[in-house]
């Protein structure tokens, strides 16, 4: 399971990718750039997030000089290319889970009003 953070760089690199066939060069000044400011981190984060999502097999990555600036090449593998369905799937359990707490939540509810009915008719 992914933190938010990595998430959210995930979901960066998986839309630049989109758009170009499943692979992208991308810096890391423009990630940090489309992160929520809620989400903000530095250099050395983002590049430990970058090698925990490529550990994970999300990606392949390569760090590249292109005019002077330091840029990730970046080829989505098979779990990569699956990220939008993976968040689907998450967000329809986490629904589903609730739904189900509430059903349970209500009738324990309704358990406890019967015993408690049941306790005062019998004193």
């Amino acid at each position: 399971m992914l933190t938010k953070k990595e998430v959210t760089v995930m979901r960066c690199i998986y839309d630049a990718c989109k758009r170009n066939n499943g692979s992208c060069i991308i810096s890391d000044d423009f990630i940090l750039q489309s992160m929520p400011e809620k989400y903000k981190m530095d250099e050395a984060k983002l590049d430990t997030i970058l090698k925990q999502l490529q550990y994970d097999g999300y990606f392949e990555c390569t760090k590249s000089e292109r005019r002077g600036e330091t840029v990730n090449v970046i080829s989505l593998m098979s779990k990569g290319k699956a990220f939008k369905r993976e968040l689907i799937q998450r967000r329809r359990e986490l629904i589903q889970n609730f739904i189900w707490r509430m059903i349970f939540a209500a009738m324990g509810a309704v358990v406890g009003f019967l015993v408690s009915l049941l306790l005062r008719g019998i004193s």
